[in-house]
Order: C-alpha cells, then sequence, then structure tokens
C-alpha cells in the first residue's frame, strides 16, 4: 500500500505575505485618501513636481503676497502632503487673493491646477501685482542715472540675447554682499532692494531693458522694457522669445552654465548666434578670484553674472598699478593685489 507525501508548510511566510499585501494596500489607500481628502475641502492639487518645485511655487505665489513679496506656506495658501503640492482656497486664507481666487476656480474636473495653466496664469498677471514703474523713465527717476561711476558696468555677448548686453548694478550692492561674507568660500546674497540692468544694444540703439530687484522674501523680481521705454513681458530671441518671468526662473533656478561666464577667465568660443565675451581688461581675468568665488555655479542668489569675482578683480588691478590705495575687500579676502 502506498503512502500518501504530506508537506508540510509553515503558517508563517504566508501570513507575512498576507501582511505585506495589505501594507502596501493601506499605503495607496492612504495615499488616495489624501488626495481625495483634499479633493472634498478646499483644497487643489498643484501638479508641480520634481526638486525645484517648492523653490518655484514660492516664487509664484509669494509674488501675490504684496510690493515685498511673502510666504505662501506660512500664509496657509500653499501646503504640501506627501510629494504633492495644494492650493488652499484663497477666500479662505487672511488676505486679498483675489487674482489667486481666479486660479483657483481654474482646477479641472480632477481637482488639479496643471503646471501649463499655473504658468500662463502668472503670465497673464504678474505685471499687475507687482510694484514696477510703468516706463523706463520712471524706473531712471526712481534708481537715479545708472550711467554713472555709482554703477558697477559689464558689457557682454552671451547666451541670453545675440546682442551686446550691458549689464550694471550699484557699487555699494555689490559692497553689501561681500560685507555678508567672512571668506571667498561663502554665499554671496544681496540685501533686498538691490536693482540690477540689463540693456540690450542694437548698434547704438538700446533696444530692450530688463531688471532684477530683490525682494523681502529672498526671491527677486523680474520685468522688462521695449524700445520705447514700455513695459514688456517679452525678450526678443530666437529660436523662441523668453517671457518674463516664467521663462526667467529656468536659468535662474537652474544649475546649467552659460557663456561667457561659463569659461571665464578664458575665452569662451563663439555660439550659434555669433561671439560670446565678456569685454573686460585683461588684468581682470583672474584665475585665482574666479576659482574660489565660483560665482556663476554656486548661483547662490539666483544671479547669473560675475558681479563680485570682477569687482575684486578690478580691486586688485587697481591696486597693484598704484593708481588707487588697495580695497579693504584685498586684505579681507586675503588678495594680493595684482594676484593671478
Amino acid at each position: 500500500m502506498r503512502k500518501r507525501m504530506y508537506l508540510k508548510v509553515s503558517r508563517w511566510p504566508i501570513m507575512a505575505l498576507v501582511m505585506f499585501l495589505a501594507a502596501c494596500s493601506s499605503g495607496d489607500s492612504q495615499s488616495s485618501q489624501s488626495t481625495k481628502d483634499a479633493a472634498e475641502t478646499d483644497l487643489v492639487r498643484i501638479a508641480l513636481e520634481g526638486e525645484e518645485a517648492e523653490r518655484l511655487l514660492r516664487f509664484y505665489f509669494g509674488s501675490y503676497m504684496g510690493p515685498h513679496g511673502g510666504d505662501p506656506i506660512e500664509a496657509g495658501l500653499l501646503e504640501k502632503r506627501e510629494k504633492a503640492w495644494f492650493l488652499r482656497n484663497p477666500d479662505t486664507v487672511e488676505g486679498e487673493f483675489t487674482l489667486l481666487s481666479s486660479l483657483f476656480a481654474k482646477a479641472d474636473e480632477s481637482g488639479s491646477i496643471s503646471e501649463d495653466a499655473l504658468k500662463d496664469f502668472v503670465q497673464e498677471t504678474y505685471y499687475n501685482v507687482r510694484p514696477f514703474p510703468e516706463t523706463l523713465e520712471e524706473l531712471k527717476t526712481s534708481e537715479g542715472s545708472w550711467d554713472s561711476p555709482e554703477w558697477f558696468r559689464i558689457d557682454l555677448r552671451g547666451s541670453m540675447v545675440p546682442l551686446k548686453r550691458q549689464t550694471l548694478i550699484r557699487r555699494t550692492d555689490i559692497e553689501a554682499a561681500l560685507d555678508r561674507m567672512n571668506s571667498l568660500d561663502d554665499p554671496i546674497l544681496y540685501e533686498p532692494g538691490t536693482t540690477m540692468i540689463g540693456e540690450h544694444v542694437d548698434g547704438e540703439v538700446i533696444v530692450e531693458t530688463t531688471v532684477m530687484r530683490k525682494r523681502a522674501d529672498g526671491f527677486w523680481d523680474y520685468w522688462a522694457y521695449d524700445a520705447t521705454g514700455a513695459l514688456t513681458d517679452i525678450i526678443r530671441k530666437e529660436p523662441r522669445d523668453m517671457l518674463v518671468p516664467t521663462r526667467c526662473t529656468g536659468c535662474h533656478f537652474g544649475d546649467r552654465l552659460f557663456e561667457p561666464e561659463r569659461s571665464f577667465p578664458g575665452v569662451a568660443r563663439s555660439g550659434p548666434s555669433g561671439e560670446r565675451a565678456l569685454y573686460v581688461p585683461d588684468n581682470w581675468r583672474n584665475a585665482g578670484i574666479t576659482s574660489a568665488l565660483q560665482e556663476h555655479a554656486r548661483r547662490s542668489d539666483s544671479v547669473l553674472g560675475l558681479y563680485a569675482t570682477l569687482y575684486l578683480a578690478e580691486a586688485s588691478a587697481a591696486a597693484a598699478s598704484g593708481t588707487e590705495s588697495p580695497s579693504p575687500y584685498l586684505e579681507k579676502f586675503g588678495i594680493a593685489p595684482g594676484s593671478q
């Protein structure tokens, strides 16, 4: 008589598998429930993800919180649940956010605001809420003439536009940033109110003027004027125009290196639109200062230019020539006059 063979199976692996599947199901249900709960309250999801999502959302929504910006998370406008960001109904938040209420109403049937819908909204309304001078002449009245020794000027051709670009910042604003630093390894952070001007020159005519101004919330405002001096949100460029501010953040918030700053103190190769160069004296091409600051690569205040680098290089060259007394910043940062 053949004996039957029985395979004895332990219950514990099976129980572990059941518990694992239950946990996965619970996690999925909790995630779904979180989204469901948001949909049933005064929250709509913003379909913006990735490492830069929070930074971008703080800039966008902070722009609607008054002339100096603000923190939309602290104010209760934005909320993060797990990896998803939500906009709270602005009508339920303390403050006046009429325009944001219209964005809230744009949520689709799934209760979400797409990235494209958000950018379109910002593009359409940003100039309505920011306190920008209506004309270039009004800006000059408030800022004073930047065609003066008080402003530090750098001329270049680069990736932003094919035209010659004249960039300007007050010397005192660079010095204020240097004052905050203890060493050349420290981040270069500008004071609120710092203004940077960019003039695009075609021949002898300034056809566009771009402006950046530091807000109290730590972000920069971006705006521009056309050849007539009127506000514009378009900077002409091939193959597509740059839109202010939604296409400003891509470069300023990113980590891609651009010419001619990328190759400095060396000379950049020409690009699709022609020459790319920083037009500075040779004795400003200071490899030691450039390497120590890594200003363009670090982009510690969302600024792309080499303002502090060239300011210190100018001071080093001037001290070496004996035309000026050595700048106190040379001693502060241990820079020998004329060193390369």
